[in-house]
């Protein structure tokens, strides 16, 4: 069976990435891809059994462009062969050893901010969970890619969070409830623009929990990149 560790990094031309125009940030590509370097590296020395890393990356107009190019890259290699597939986003550091290899179904580990979607006083999704550690067993359903599928051929590049909602969708159709899944070790939110106990309170753990950690760098990838820097020294 094989096993891969998947990470996806674009060159962006829009800076306007519908929750925020990110020009004041600098060279967005770059920042991005010193993180996931880092990121890289963790993974290399605590992702554990035999895995093969496959990485996407490309230029596009937009970050809706790179996130509908990330899914259906993810779905054609899934269906190339039977595998497993680990997916982290290039602002998470694994800290602590990992073998994700056992899981049967699709995976988020933990929430998003905030943790329910709700749109117009409707709530889209009681529990809605993050996309930046998701994990694609070679045994999920295939009607759960089906959903996916379906819904990625009429995908709005209007909103930042497309993806994700699809994602949950595609998570919440297998029936599981969020204590079957909730693993808040494997993306451990430490938001950076918070102080430690807050993300603590968030995750509803001490950060010793964490075997991942991830730094929401959208919110200030140049910060991130700081913070990383500082802790590969202290991991690798």
């Amino acid at each position: 069976m094989k096993n891969y560790l998947v990470k996806s990094l674009y060159k962006i031309h829009s800076t306007h990435w519908h929750f925020k125009d990110r020009a004041d940030e600098g060279d967005l590509f770059g920042l991005y891809n010193r993180a996931n370097e880092h990121s890289l590296r963790t993974y290399e020395k605590f992702l554990q059994g035999d895995w093969e890393y496959k990485y996407y990356t490309g230029e596009f107009e937009t970050i809706n462009d790179a996130f509908y190019h990330t899914f259906w890259a993810i779905h054609d290699l899934w269906h190339s062969e039977p595998c497993n597939i680990l997916y982290t986003d290039p602002d998470t550091l694994a800290i602590k050893t990992i073998n994700p290899w056992h899981y049967d179904k699709f995976m988020m580990f933990n929430y998003t901010d905030p943790t329910s979607l709700i749109i117009d006083d409707k709530v889209i999704f009681e529990h809605f969970f993050n996309a930046g550690v998701r994990y694609f067993s070679h045994s999920m359903k295939p009607e759960v890619w089906g959903l996916g599928r379906h819904l990625a051929m009429s995908w709005d590049k209007t909103t930042y969070h497309t993806e994700q909602l699809i994602l949950n969708e595609m998570l919440w159709s297998q029936k599981v409830k969020p204590n079957d899944i909730l693993d808040t070790s494997m993306n451990w939110a430490l938001f950076i623009n918070m102080d430690q106990s807050t993300s603590e309170i968030f995750n509803n753990s001490h950060i010793d929990h964490a075997k991942i950690l991830h730094f929401h760098g959208s919110r200030n990838i140049k910060q991130t990149v700081k913070i990383m820097d500082d802790f590969i020294p202290t991991f690798i």
